[in-house]
């Protein structure tokens, strides 16, 4: 057996997905930036860690150079919410919230291919903004339909040996999103445009993510999972 990688480990759904697979006696290694609390989650989780900034792509070579495992699995637990009207959102915007949400991601798991095993999977994460209209999105929700497209695109280049998919949150309580959530008034607003009444949770989308690493879900590839409390497909309103 290999190992499953999940990048962006110290974040909400990060951590919920690693305690899961560790709790199922998984062999994980988590990947952060952050060394403090990297250390931290590694120690309450028994396993391997390595401090990463996959932004930068000689720290993702070096990554890749040095591991002596084989790959089972690699959720990509990162992102980024950028909030701008379109006229006001710069090139510069788009081009790093391109890097950030489909670059990095994308360059990770092209360096990852020759070191991954058979029947592996990768799952990233997108937002609902790329399926449903919002205001304010232009530029996170173009960048993450990149995403939807190349692992759609991914699925079928490298089926029947590694599955894609995506998940697709909306609001989802966090460190990143907490310039929303910190505001009692507002994280109550934004819950009310969803049908279960509520934001989400890291175990909401972390719990879809751990399963889609299992052989449970061997015969699922090329799909965009929404978990955003019903809100791109139901109107109570």
């Amino acid at each position: 057996m290999g190992k499953i990688i999940i990048v962006g480990a110290n974040g909400s759904i990060g951590q919920a997905s690693a305690k899961i697979l560790a709790s199922q006696n998984r062999e994980i290694e988590i990947l952060s930036r952050n060394k403090e609390e990297l250390e931290v989650n590694a120690s309450e989780l028994k396993c391997g860690y390595q401090v990463i900034d996959i932004t930068n792509y000689e720290h993702v070579d070096k990554y890749f150079d040095q591991i002596d495992f084989n790959i089972d699995g690699i959720i990509f637990a990162t992102g980024s919410i950028i909030l701008k009207p379109f006229e006001k959102t710069s090139v510069d915007d788009f081009e790093s919230t391109y890097k950030q949400n489909f670059l990095n991601p994308i360059y990770f798991t092209q360096k990852a291919i020759p070191k991954m095993s058979d029947l592996s999977s990768v799952v990233y994460f997108s937002t609902v903004a790329a399926k449903s209209g919002f205001k304010l999105h232009t530029a996170i929700a173009s960048a993450k339909s990149a995403l939807n497209g190349a692992m759609i695109s991914l699925s079928a280049e490298y089926a029947p040996k590694i599955r894609f998919n995506c998940i697709s949150p909306s609001l989802t309580n966090s460190k990143m999103s907490s310039f929303l959530t910190d505001s009692k008034p507002m994280s109550e607003g934004i819950a009310k445009l969803h049908p279960m009444g509520r934001l989400g949770e890291g175990s909401d989308s972390g719990s879809l993510a751990a399963y889609l690493m299992s052989p449970q879900a061997s015969w699922i590839t090329g799909q965009n999972f929404s978990v955003d409390g019903g809100r791109s497909n139901i109107n109570t309103k």
